[in-house]
């Protein structure tokens, strides 16, 4: 085309062939040039490679030869053979610090297979539950049997001088009937202005319905930090399920924060009995159940519930759920092959019809991984200057209520206690504190937490009819365990905490009767054991009409469950 274009301004063809010539000498020297890089670019590559394989063989070979004295940091070596030859200098000395350690204690705990129901497999036949040694301090049962004879024990009638049940209370005030026509529905009526129920035989009733009745829908618990399901039966009413996740021998992880630690099942249904036998009876009434995930869950699932199912490589049938921790495929909950054991807790009356406070408790954790110590955990005298001149607890029965709780918390294990209910129904009558949430309890044997016990010390304020409990269980070693132990023993899923749990128990109720005696010592039995606590530097009000400051968001607790579907003609409504 250049060469016409060319031929054609110079009338001839010589200018044709000037320009024929040079794009010919031009391809030339471009072939030219493209011949020496690609035969520069092949001796490259071809050295390149050959340097590197000669690097990569000679790597190899320096890391096959033996070399002495060398040994990875993190093995563990037997006491006394920690040689300065063999370990370098920070690895010998933290090896060493490890060696002097209790056994188990500070390792991380690997996560269990989890296992079929106790109550099927026998896992606990023929175990000797009390064969551990226990006895009181000849020292603390000699002060004891002193100061016990300088108390008033009239003063037990005057912790509760009149409890009426919600469906007296609403019959007098409201000239309203409650009906009674499940279960569920005589043991709203029979809630109290002092305790959450009396009757035995109305617990009985709920806990066989609780255990027995059949399942007609199964929800995920919105807002729940791990697997809760809402169980609502054939009769519509419901209960909040909890699967077992570890069998009874597991132990939380040393290295786990109290509020990332796996909530146990188990725990809810032992605390509940250990409330009982206190003579607290502030507990939700949990009993245990065995479920089947295919028949009684997957099939009675909700849609976002159902879409968690899987079958294991192991063929069981398992599901994730939805929660804030640990509903993940690693995380998942399995049954053997699809039967599985729980604890069901009864829902409390609607709020709307029954309402409650929720209160944060003055002895909250930091919940925080930085700032792990909250003010009452360094200050002792933290009670006398704050707790004792909050109008909420000075005066009545809330700082009574809350040593009650955390000697309770302090038995069981229970470092995850942020806030506290009361129902907020029964005008005139001084609102308690409602145990509710212990799912993180009963989780170590070999730790005992003594920060949990700091408003027993620190307060030094305790019900006679807690000491007298406490007492009578001190005094005849065992009896604690033992009372306990018959209580659970009418479970469905019985036996329902590993033994090794008894001697734990009892070895923390000698150091709450230790702190006891102390206080007693210090301050005398009139400042000590009291039905009602007086500041009389504060003005008495009414406590219960004190509004909660609202919670910095992320500090604020959930609220505890309520019903997902409102039921037409539910009694206590």
């Amino acid at each position: 085309a250049v060469a016409r274009y060319a031929r054609a301004h110079s009338g001839g063809s010589y200018g044709e062939g000037i320009v024929i010539s040079a794009i010919k000498q031009s391809v030339d020297l471009v072939d030219r040039l493209y011949s020496s890089l690609a035969h520069m670019m092949r001796l490259t590559l071809k050295r390149l490679f050959t340097c590197v394989f000669i690097i990569f063989c000679t790597t190899l070979i320096i890391l096959a030869l033996p070399r002495k004295g060398f040994e990875r940091e993190w093995e563990s070596k037997p006491p006394g053979s920690f040689e300065a030859e063999n370990i370098g200098g920070p690895a010998r000395r933290f090896l060493a610090e490890r060696s002097k350690r209790p056994s188990g204690v500070g390792d991380q705990n690997i996560l269990p297979n989890q296992p079929p129901p106790p109550r099927l497999t026998g896992e606990f036949d023929g175990l000797d539950p009390f064969g551990f040694y226990s006895s009181p301090s000849k020292k603390v049962l000699a002060k004891l049997a002193r100061y016990l004879k300088e108390v008033d024990w009239t003063e037990i009638t005057r912790e509760c001088p009149q409890n009426s049940t919600l469906a007296e209370y609403w019959s007098q005030t409201k000239r309203k009937k409650v009906s009674r026509a499940d279960a569920w529905e005589s043991f709203y009526a029979e809630i109290g202005s002092c305790d959450v129920y009396r009757k035995p035989e109305t617990i009985d009733n709920l806990f066989n319905s609780l255990n027995t009745l059949p399942i007609k829908d199964v929800h995920i618990m919105d807002g729940g930090t791990q697997v809760k399901l809402i169980f609502t039966f054939e009769n519509d009413k419901q209960a909040v399920f909890k699967p077992m996740r570890f069998g009874r021998n597991y132990e939380s992880d040393p290295n786990h924060f109290y509020f990332s630690d796996f909530e146990r099942h188990n725990a809810e249904i032992a605390t509940y009995h250990l409330d009982k036998i206190l003579g607290f009876r502030r507990a939700v009434p949990t009993v245990g159940r065995i479920v089947n995930i295919t028949s009684e869950l997957l099939s009675k699932a909700e849609k976002k519930l159902k879409k968690t199912f899987f079958v294991s490589p192991a063929k069981n049938q398992c599901f994730v759920s939805r929660c804030d921790y640990y509903c993940d495929t690693t995380h998942a909950i399995c049954g053997s092959p699809d039967l599985k054991e729980g604890s069901v807790q009864v829902f409390l009356p609607d709020e709307n019809a029954v309402p409650r406070k929720h209160n944060r408790s003055p002895y909250r954790r930091t919940y925080s991984k930085k700032n792990q110590l909250a003010d009452w955990q360094t200050n002792m005298d933290y009670c006398n200057a704050e707790v004792k001149k909050d109008k909420k607890y000075a005066h009545g029965r809330r700082l009574l209520d809350l040593v009650d709780l955390h000697i309770m918390d302090f038995l069981i294990g229970n470092q995850d206690r942020h806030h506290y209910e009361s129902f907020d129904v029964f005008e005139g009558h001084p609102s308690y504190a409602v145990h509710l949430d212990n799912g993180r309890a009963f989780g170590r044997t070999d730790f005992d937490d003594l920060d949990i016990l700091l408003p027993l010390k620190q307060c030094c304020v305790i019900r006679p009819s807690t000491l007298k409990t406490l007492s009578d269980f001190y005094r005849n070693p065992k009896s604690l365990v033992k009372t306990l132990h018959q209580s659970m023993s009418a479970d469905p899923v019985f036996p329902i905490l590993a033994y090794k749990h008894y001697p734990a128990l009892e070895r923390r109720l000698g150091i709450i009767m230790e702190a006891i005696s102390k206080c007693l010592d210090d301050n005398g039995t009139k400042e000590v054991v009291m039905s009602a606590f007086h500041n009389p530097k504060v003005p008495e009000t009414n406590a219960d009409d004190y509004v909660e400051t609202e919670e910095s968001e992320d500090t604020k607790q959930q609220p505890a469950p309520q019903q997902v579907h409102p039921v037409k003609g539910n009694a206590i409504h």
